[in-house]
């Protein structure tokens, strides 16, 4: 079954209507403010045209397409200014643009905004620009010249989000986006079950500065239905040389499998993808970085299908942020 990314692009009358609900949202100062944002954004979010809120519930619910890419939004309209060259997300007076409000709405038809401790503060938004000194980290986010393997959005902890929210504010270098589903494989009996078992170790990448309080090591890879598997996986940090036998055996299917699998699409200025994250993987190759104003600029925003089900590792009811 062939990775497939549903497109929607809005008419000019829904573009019209998703304007002045943005108008509306920000002439509240407060509501540039990610958190006070975030804890509307349900509510706004049902005042989006009945076309785009049915595709989004039509991806949800079907589990079909791999990713919803959503196109022609009315954002940015005098540019998205200069790129920033820090994670302005820690900045106390950090506000949002239309864009990520935009993207917000759009995510929060889909679930709940969430960060993690453990990254960026328990920012919700992260702010994703390539930085000349990360340049060549591996695995990172901020990274360019090395190629960002293929990975599921926070694989290594159980509070994982199901839904992994890009938008794009500039992408002058044209760099891509890879996504590959699970959705078709085929597995003898013996490798799936040794995939659904707790063997392997899932480590975090560097925008995590964890605690430990997850234990990455004896992790399964397939979890869900045993017909259709949900996966968790950070191919781009795994150490394949740790495994033997049908372990390795199963990892290396799997791995072809996303590589034969995969789609790549490239995101424009304004443009906002959501990902399915228990059914795909995604991955960035590298890429000549304009450093400065002109850097390529998304922001991420994970999104989960309930709070409650992290509960027990936030701090408070109203926080956002999961322990990691």
């Amino acid at each position: 079954m062939a990775t497939t990314i549903k497109k929607l692009i809005l008419s000019e009358k829904e573009c019209q209507q998703v304007r002045g609900l943005l108008d509306e949202i920000i002439e509240v100062p407060a509501m540039t403010n990610q958190y006070v944002f975030m804890e509307k954004a349900g509510l706004y979010a049902q005042e989006l045209p009945r076309r785009i809120r049915q595709e989004f519930y039509d991806f949800k619910r079907s589990e079909e397409p791999a990713a919803l890419l959503v196109s022609g939004n009315p954002v940015l309209g005098d540019g998205a200014g200069p790129s920033p060259s820090r994670y302005i997300e820690l900045d106390e007076e950090y506000c949002l643009n239309d864009a990520k409000i935009l993207h917000g709405l759009y995510g929060a038809l889909l679930g709940e905004g969430v960060g993690f401790t453990s990254q960026r503060g328990g920012s919700l938004y992260n702010n994703i620009i390539p930085l000349e000194e990360l340049s060549s980290v591996p695995n990172s986010s901020s990274g360019s010249a090395l190629d960002f393997g293929f990975h599921v959005e926070d694989a290594f902890h159980p509070a994982r989000a199901e839904y992994l929210g890009l938008v794009c504010m500039r992408n002058d270098e044209r760099a891509s986006t890879t996504i590959s589903c699970i959705d078709g494989i085929k597995l003898s009996a013996e490798e799936k079950q040794v995939l659904f078992e707790p063997r392997f170790r899932i480590p975090h990448n560097p925008i995590h500065s964890t605690s430990d309080i997850v234990e990455e090591a004896s992790q399964s890879i397939l979890f869900g239905h045993r017909d259709t598997p949900y996966v968790k996986i950070n191919a781009a940090a795994l150490n394949i040389d740790e495994y033997h036998g049908i372990e390795l055996q199963a990892l290396k299917k799997l791995l072809n499998y996303f590589a034969e699998n995969r789609m790549t699409v490239i995101l424009e200025a304004t443009d906002c993808i959501f990902i399915d994250n228990y059914r795909c993987v995604h991955a960035r190759e590298s890429f000549k970085a304009n450093y400065g104003d002109g850097a390529r600029w998304l922001a991420r925003v994970v999104f989960a299908s309930s709070l409650r089900k992290s509960r027990e590792m936030r701090n408070s009811i109203k926080t956002r942020a999961i322990n990691a």
